[in-house]
Parts: C-alpha cells; sequence; structure tokens
C-alpha cells in the first residue's frame, strides 16, 4: 500500500533574544503583524501597557507619547539606536515616525539598558528599521475617509556583500470630519439657566463679568439689582444701557463689541431681537449660523507626509540615509473664549480672508528632515564592538496662510505696528552631529558587560518676520528674543550582567551613568541698556553646564521553565534640552533664578523608580502558547519642569513640581491554531503631586512659602485595549479590537472649592478583514470607532458646564489597503 502525505512545514523555536534586550520591562512590536490596517506609530505604541499616547492636535498632528505617568519630555524615542528628537524640540512628536520599513518597535519601561545614551525618567522607544536580506518587493496602497491616502513602495536587493532597502512612503489626510457642537444656542441657554439660577447671585455675576471686560478704559453702565433673566436679557438687548455700552463700541477697539463677542451672554440677548441678525454682516450671520447648529466640520485639519529611506547593511557595515518632508496647517484650539466662533472652522479662503477671521487660525508647519548614519560592528574574541556616526539636519518653518497679502492690507489699515516679531513667519533651523562606540564584552561565564560612550554638538538659529528690521525693537521685548542655541551632551555608561548561580536561572544587572550638558543662548541683537524691562537674567549670551551620575539596579530569578520574578530600581537625572533652557526666541523666556541657586536657568529633573514583575509563560486554556505578565511600579519625582505664565504676557519652563506616581500594568497573550487573545491594562495613581509657587517668576511675593496640592494633568487612572483575531483558514483573517481610555483633567491646580475640568473618557471599537487572494496579493478593509464614540467626548469645566474639547478628533473612519509582494 501506498500512502500521499501533505508536505509538513517545521520551525524550530525562535530564540528568547527579545527577554535578553532589557533586565527590566520591554515590549516588542512588529509592524508586519498588523499589514493593511493603516495602523501608525502612535496606533501601535497604544497597545503597550503603561504607555499614554497623546495626540495634541488631533489625528495625525502633533503626537506626545508618555510612560508610567511621565511626562512627554521624559521618555527618550530612538531610531536605530539614534535619538530621534533635537534639543530645540520640547519633545518627539510620534507622529512624524513612519512604520512601514520598521523591524520592530521596542518599549523598554523603568530600567533603561546601557545602550541608549540618557536618563530618561519614563522610559525609551527605540524604532529599528528593516535590514534587507533578499530581493523583494512590496507595495501597498490605502484609503480611508476624511480624504486620507497612504501609499508605501519598498524594494530590496542584493549589492556587494550586503543587501540594499530602497523606501518611499506617503501619508495624507485632508481631515476634515464632522463633531458635534456643544456650543450651540440650545446649550448656551442651558448655560444661561445654571448660571442665573441663583437670583442673588445674578447682579454679583454680572458686576464681575462687566468690571473685568471695562477694564480698557470703556463706560460701566450702571447695573443696579437684576432680578430675572427676562431683564438681564433686555438689558443686553438692542436699547438696554448695557447694550448701548458694549455693542455701540468701535468694532476695532479691543473692548467693547470685539471683546463682548467672546460672551455667551450676550449671544443669547442677541437672539432675543428678531430683527438682530437680519442687519449682520454675511460673515457675523454665518457666525450665528454656527452656534445655531449642533454639529460642524473641524477645518484646516490637514496634512501632507512624505519619507524616503535608502540602507545598505551586510554583517559588519551600516549605512543609511533618510528625507522627511511634512506640511501640515496647525489647527486652532476649541476652548471656552474661541469655542463660539465661526473662524474656528474656517478655511482660510472662505468669506473674509483678511480682517475679522482670526488670522492666527490659518497656520502652517513645514518640516525638512534629512539623516545620515554611518556604522561598524565586530566580534574581536569575547569582543563585540561597534562604532556610529549620525548628521541630522531638521528645518521648521511656521507661516500664516498667504502672509504676503496679509501683511500689506494690515499695513494699509496701520495695524502691521501691533504684531509681534515672528508672527507672520518663522524659521528654525538645526543640525546635530553625534557619535558612539558601544559593546559587549563577556568575561568568563558569570559576566556580560555592555558599555556605551556618546556625544552630540547641536546648533539651531532662528529667523523670523520683522525679528531683525522692526523699527521700533527699542519699545519692545523683541530686541532681546533669542536668535542661536547650542547643546553638548556627552553619555558614558556601563552595565555588567552577573549570573549569581551555577544553575545560570538567576541574575543581578548593577549599571552606572554619566551624564552631561551644556547649553548656550544668544541675542544677536541685545542691548541692556536699551531693553526697556531691564531683565538682568537674561543677557546677551548666557549659558548652563550640568552633570551627575546616576545608578540602576536589576534582580531577575527564573524559577522554572514557566514562572520568573524581576525586579528593577535606580536613579535618574534628566538633563533638559535647549526648549525648556533657553525658550523659543518668542513667547517662551528662560527661568529667572528665583531659588537662589548658583543655577540661573530650571535644573534638570531628578528622581528615582522601581518596578517588581511577575511572569508566566506556558500553556492555558487549550492555548498552544500563552504569556501572563504583571507589574507593580513606582516613580518619586523632584524639580519636574512646568510651564508657567510670568507677567501675563511670557511664558518660562520652572522647576515647581514634584510627585509620586504607582501603577500595575497587565498583559495577556494567548494563542490557538485559530484564535489570538491579547489583552493590556494600565492603573496609574499620582499621588504627592505639589506644586511651590514661591519657584515661580513673579509669585515669590504673594506666595513665599507656598505649596498647593494638584494633579497630574492628560493622565488617565485606566487605559487598556483588547483584541481578538479569528483566522477560519490560512486565507482569512477577522479581528476586532476594543480601547478604553478614562477621563482626564486638564488643569494642575483646582479651584479653592476643590473644582477641576476634566475630559471625558472614550472608549471604541475597530473591526477588520483581511483576505489573501494569492500569495503576492492581500487587500484588507475595515472601520475604527464603529459607534462614533470620539464625536461624543466633552470637557467639563470647573461650573460643571459641557462643552468641546480643545481639538476634536475623528470619530467612525472606514479604510482599505491593496497591498503587493512579489
Amino acid at each position: 500500500m501506498s500512502f500521499d502525505l501533505e508536505g509538513v512545514t517545521v520551525e524550530a523555536k525562535r530564540p528568547d533574544w527579545e527577554a535578553k534586550l532589557s533586565p527590566g520591562t520591554v515590549t516588542v512590536i512588529r509592524p508586519d503583524d498588523y499589514k493593511g490596517e493603516q495602523k501608525d506609530l502612535p496606533d501601535l505604541l497604544k497597545m503597550v501597557p503603561g504607555v499614554h499616547v497623546r495626540e495634541l492636535n488631533g489625528k495625525g498632528q502633533y503626537t506626545t507619547v508618555s510612560v508610567r505617568g511621565s511626562t512627554a519630555a521624559q521618555v527618550g524615542v530612538f531610531v536605530d539606536g539614534v535619538l530621534f528628537n533635537l534639543g530645540g524640540d520640547a519633545a518627539a512628536d510620534i507622529s512624524t515616525i513612519p512604520v512601514h520599513n520598521v523591524e520592530r518597535i521596542e518599549v523598554y519601561r523603568g530600567y533603561i539598558p546601557a545602550r541608549f545614551g540618557g536618563t530618561f525618567m519614563g522610559g525609551v522607544i527605540n524604532v529599528v528599521t528593516k535590514r534587507p536580506t533578499k530581493a523583494n518587493v512590496q507595495a501597498s496602497f490605502g484609503k480611508s475617509s476624511f480624504g486620507g491616502y497612504k501609499g508605501n513602495l519598498q524594494i530590496d536587493a542584493p549589492l556587494g556583500g550586503g543587501a540594499l532597502m530602497v523606501g518611499i512612503n506617503r501619508d495624507q489626510s485632508e481631515g476634515d470630519f464632522k463633531y458635534k457642537n456643544f456650543d450651540n444656542d440650545r446649550t448656551y441657554k442651558e448655560r444661561l439657566q445654571y448660571y442665573y439660577k441663583d437670583l442673588e447671585n445674578t447682579t454679583d455675576r454680572i458686576n464681575k463679568q462687566i468690571s473685568y471686560d471695562v477694564g480698557f478704559g470703556m463706560e460701566k453702565p450702571s447695573l443696579g439689582n437684576v432680578t430675572s433673566i427676562d431683564e438681564m436679557v433686555t438689558r443686553c438687548a438692542p436699547g438696554g444701557d448695557i447694550y448701548e455700552v458694549f455693542w455701540q463700541q468701535d468694532p476695532d477697539d479691543y473692548g467693547g463689541k470685539d471683546v463682548m463677542e467672546h460672551d455667551w451672554e450676550f449671544y443669547y440677548a442677541k437672539y432675543a431681537d428678531p430683527n438682530y441678525k437680519e442687519n449682520l454682516y454675511k460673515s457675523d450671520q454665518y457666525q450665528l449660523d454656527k452656534l445655531e447648529s449642533a454639529e460642524r466640520w473641524r477645518k484646516a485639519n490637514d496634512y501632507k507626509n512624505t519619507d524616503a529611506i535608502i540602507k545598505w547593511q551586510d554583517d559588519h557595515w551600516l549605512a543609511k540615509a533618510t528625507w522627511k518632508n511634512i506640511r501640515r496647517h496647525l489647527p486652532h484650539p476649541i476652548d471656552k473664549n474661541y469655542a463660539p466662533l465661526w473662524t474656528v472652522d474656517q478655511d482660510w479662503a472662505v468669506n473674509m480672508p483678511y480682517g475679522k477671521p482670526n488670522m492666527y487660525y490659518f497656520r502652517n508647519q513645514e518640516l525638512t528632515a534629512k539623516e545620515l548614519l554611518l556604522g561598524r560592528r565586530d566580534t574581536v574574541g569575547n569582543l563585540e564592538w561597534g562604532w556610529s556616526i549620525n548628521y541630522l539636519k531638521q528645518d521648521k518653518d511656521y507661516y500664516i496662510d498667504d502672509w504676503q497679502n496679509l501683511e500689506k492690507v494690515l499695513e494699509a489699515t496701520s495695524g502691521l505696528n501691533t504684531l509681534k516679531a515672528n508672527t507672520l513667519w518663522s524659521k528654525y533651523d538645526s543640525r546635530r552631529l553625534g557619535a558612539k562606540i558601544d559593546g559587549s564584552y563577556k568575561a568568563g561565564n558569570r559576566h556580560l558587560i555592555e558599555f556605551l560612550v556618546d556625544a552630540s554638538k547641536e546648533k539651531m538659529d532662528i529667523d523670523g518676520w520683522k525679528m531683525f528690521d522692526f523699527e521700533h525693537a527699542n519699545e519692545d521685548t523683541r530686541s532681546r528674543w533669542r536668535n542661536y542655541y547650542e547643546q553638548e551632551i556627552i553619555n558614558a555608561q556601563i552595565q555588567d550582567t552577573i549570573t549569581l548561580n551555577k544553575k545560570g536561572d538567576f541574575w543581578l544587572t548593577p549599571s552606572i551613568r554619566y551624564n552631561r550638558s551644556k547649553i548656550l543662548g544668544r541675542s544677536d541683537r541685545y542691548d541692556e541698556k536699551n531693553d526697556p524691562q531691564h531683565i538682568k537674567w537674561l543677557g546677551q549670551t548666557d549659558e548652563q553646564t550640568d552633570d551627575k551620575v546616576t545608578w540602576q539596579l536589576a534582580l531577575k530569578k527564573q524559577f522554572n521553565d514557566h514562572f520568573t520574578l524581576r525586579a528593577t530600581g535606580g536613579t535618574y537625572y534628566r538633563l533638559l534640552n535647549m526648549y525648556e533652557i533657553a525658550g523659543d526666541g518668542a513667547g517662551i523666556l528662560p527661568m529667572p533664578n528665583v531659588g537662589g541657586s548658583a543655577s540661573v536657568f530650571p535644573m534638570p529633573e531628578e528622581g528615582k523608580q522601581w518596578d517588581i514583575s511577575a511572569i508566566w509563560d506556558g500553556k492555558w486554556l487549550g492555548a498552544d502558547t500563552a504569556k501572563f505578565q504583571i507589574t507593580y511600579f513606582g516613580r518619586d519625582s523632584k524639580r519636574l519642569l512646568q510651564l508657567s505664565s510670568w507677567n501675563s504676557f511670557f511664558f518660562v519652563y520652572n522647576n515647581a513640581a514634584s510627585g509620586k506616581v504607582n501603577g500595575v500594568e497587565l498583559q495577556a497573550d494567548l494563542s490557538w491554531q485559530k484564535w489570538d487573545v491579547n489583552l493590556q491594562a494600565t492603573y496609574t495613581d499620582p499621588s504627592n503631586v505639589l506644586y511651590d509657587l514661591s519657584a515661580i517668576p513673579g509669585q515669590q511675593e504673594w506666595n513665599k512659602d507656598g505649596k498647593i496640592e494638584g494633579v497630574m494633568t492628560y493622565q488617565p487612572k485606566w487605559e487598556g485595549t483588547a483584541r481578538f483575531t479569528y483566522r477560519p483558514d490560512k486565507n482569512w483573517s477577522l479581528f476586532t479590537q476594543m480601547r478604553h481610555v478614562g477621563k482626564v483633567t486638564t488643569d494642575a491646580i483646582p479651584l479653592t472649592t476643590g473644582a477641576l475640568p476634566w475630559q471625558s473618557s472614550l472608549t471604541t471599537m475597530d473591526v477588520g478583514v483581511k483576505y489573501k487572494i494569492n500569495k503576492s496579493l492581500q487587500v484588507a478593509v475595515g472601520c475604527n470607532d464603529v459607534l462614533n464614540k470620539a464625536n461624543d467626548m466633552y470637557l467639563r469645566t470647573t461650573y460643571s458646564e459641557m462643552r468641546n474639547i480643545l481639538y476634536p478628533i475623528q470619530g467612525r473612519t472606514y479604510y482599505a489597503t491593496l497591498q503587493y509582494t512579489y
């Protein structure tokens, strides 16, 4: 008898190299596992426990990441081992990092391996681009809602003794989407009823509002006693005494009509006059239509991202060049002062491009970055080591749409000299040169020593509209604005993994680090004699040097093939970037010395962290593989940087905050023949968050010893993701993903009543399906936020009002992707 047997593929168990990436907590994500789903780096990082992603300006716009309750600046983002963000950036914008040519994303929390220079208090994210190994062509094209397009092309080919990879990526979106308008006429009336439900306090409330608005020299009406809401409306409507004072003011005056258009009480009063709207200009009629509507279309939210990479690599050499260009509008926030204005959701070309619409809304950013990386790795006996040099040049341009014509219009209306320098356009040009030597040495059977020494020098030039040729510079603060910065950084680190027993399942890993930074800021135009405000702490040239030695320690015990315990701890000393020390050459100034220390500028943040993890790896519920991990973590931080207003005109970074964070990370991954289940959740509990007002400029006189208990902003207590994948056969894959982000507070310090504004939670569900047409062609379709929950997000103010969040995000989103591999 004879039998025909089907072919069987035997795959050896993959080495557990991921566990050796760090003695601490590390998660590895492979973007290829999510091909066709149009996930970008922020989407992938949202699936990592302990990580919180904040899309500050909306989807596809400026996006930052925090780890275990850290700030965004406390997280180091690396690409192929090179620090991604420059010193002139407040934090890394992860929306600008493409993932199509990425092999894996490593996310480290707590203990940071010696191979990454710096002492980042939150964690490190390392994006590793693909290493070409054989001839290959991949191409994909995708379309999504709101004018979204994604296109990618990657070509791999043997070259010399190695292989070459060429990749081109394009991601763009119009970004126009419908969202719920909480500032329509219905909610205005509800707020009016809420505010004036206590008639005894009505007069006092209106008096306070009027006193604030007449602070610009306007005549104050005699309010008297208000006994009802109808009386208040009558007095604010045409013919009333309040109306006569405020609504008859010159529209170009900073007070009067221009100010009162921000106040919802007066909008409501205008509704009381049936003839009011008929007599308005067209733009004003449009404005009231927007208020009456419960829906709006988000405008000026578009972006176009283009990336290219060329990488050649063999067993020793690595050469890489990248180019990036990003163009996007910067949408206006919808806060309580601007939500009623029609200009918040208006294109520059609609209706009146100049004059009444807020010109600051039509802002653009164009970013162009070029990077070169060259390195080599060798093995000599028990020593494995390598060196690399890298160069990064980045140009950031900000400008107002059609600013040349706007300048002419303003000049004709004598409004040009009222604008600050850099208003219509500005440029931030940076270049950084760095070098690194790192490696590992196996010293006998008990020690694995890892080391790193790296150094970099960065320079930044600032230029802008009227920054150097403003006629009345000595009458303004422009003359002292910084126009040049530089930063030198040196990191030296050594780590030893010590095997403590003969069985080889018990390890101790100590690490010691030395980090140093020197920052210089200079103004080529500053003249102390002509400085009208005589700010002594801001000279023509100021510099600061910070350095310190810190340590880490990790202990790991593997009890059997399934169960492992791990604990880490250490101290941190985060070096500041140029942005935090020297400002931005405009509205953010250097921090004055108000603490009596030798430092002129803010000091680096300090702290300590620890975590304990339990890991179980085996089989459960019939799963082929199952892995569970729970981590309890904590961090105590001092001298945390906060951005505060000084003299109500400028902002400065200061070391006024301190606090502790404790939390729990949970992760479970199970895989059957046809099913995958991936679960992760994070609980974060900040405590003892204190703000020392005596360390803030302008507050010392009033709060010499004042410490206020505050909260951590934009940090949810609960956050988690659940993903289920079903594969009925080798061609089909169906998946659903649910994600929850708890509510967050938006202000750091509560009112005396204890009230704090907060942003609502968000729970979304995504669904999708992938189908392999043949071995080369795959199609994927799906829908994110199926229930359109993002459209219901709101902000609760300290007075319990319901308003729009600062930057509405798109809700239900459909997408389709076609991918070809040869």
